[in-house]
């Protein structure tokens, strides 16, 4: 009975339109539901729980939908003039609470970017400590049998190729047993604004200390921002 109740009351919110953060502040706007075990008041809690209120209020609102543009770039989530757009999971339908947090948060990351990407990249400390990264990584993929050219990790123009490459030549499943001490995700290699942003996601939802431990300068640049925005 316990769970039959449960399940009802989860339904009965997600067939609201409209949810929001920080009491009204920032709307999160349905336009194609959620999985229906999807608490999506359990997502929102989280968030508020986690992450400084400076950085929710640096959107203006979340849509949930089908989006053309997630479908074509095969993604679940943007930031894109001020709002982040998350799919509604419908061909994922076992998608966890803790997945759409993780969805959020990272696009969130991309908006403090946004706001305050001086201030994060201006003394080139977490590009420097990104650039040593990948240039062990290229001697450790190289070692492992995968030939490319090194200009590939280096050339911004080449991002969307380098990111085919990790994931469909080399593979995400590869790549995370390959980069244990480095990146905190395969992801996270792509480039140094998803660098930042598995930084933020991990900092504020993740381990924190292992963060510290293999990435201490972006560890230290996102200590600080989270200080200064939590106040």
């Amino acid at each position: 009975m316990k769970k039959y109740i449960q399940e009802n009351a989860i339904k009965v919110l997600n067939n609201r339109n409209e949810f929001s953060l920080l009491d009204g502040q920032i709307p999160i706007f349905i336009l194609n539901k959620l999985p229906i075990k999807v608490d999506l008041k359990k997502v929102i809690d989280t968030l508020e729980k986690n992450v400084p209120k400076n950085i929710i209020k640096m959107i203006e609102g979340i849509y949930i939908g089908e989006f053309e543009e997630l479908k074509n770039r095969n993604i679940q989530a943007m930031f894109k003039d001020g709002v982040i757009y998350l799919s509604s999971f419908k061909e994922a339908p076992d998608v966890s609470e803790k997945l759409i947090v993780g969805n959020i948060c990272h696009e969130l990351a991309h908006a403090v970017e946004d706001n305050l990407g001086q201030e994060i990249y201006s003394d080139g400390t977490i590009e420097t400590e990104y650039n040593g990264k990948k240039e062990k990584l290229y001697w450790l993929l190289t070692h492992e049998g995968y030939h490319f050219p090194k200009e590939l990790l280096f050339n911004e123009k080449r991002i969307e190729e380098l990111d085919d490459f990790l994931y469909h030549d080399v593979g995400y499943e590869k790549l995370s047993l390959i980069i244990p001490g480095l990146f905190v995700s395969p992801y996270s290699i792509t480039s140094i604004r998803e660098y930042f942003a598995n930084g933020i996601e991990d900092y504020l939802l993740g381990d924190s200390e292992y963060l510290k431990q293999i990435s201490p300068k972006l560890y230290n640049r996102i200590n600080k921002l989270v200080d200064e925005l939590s106040y």
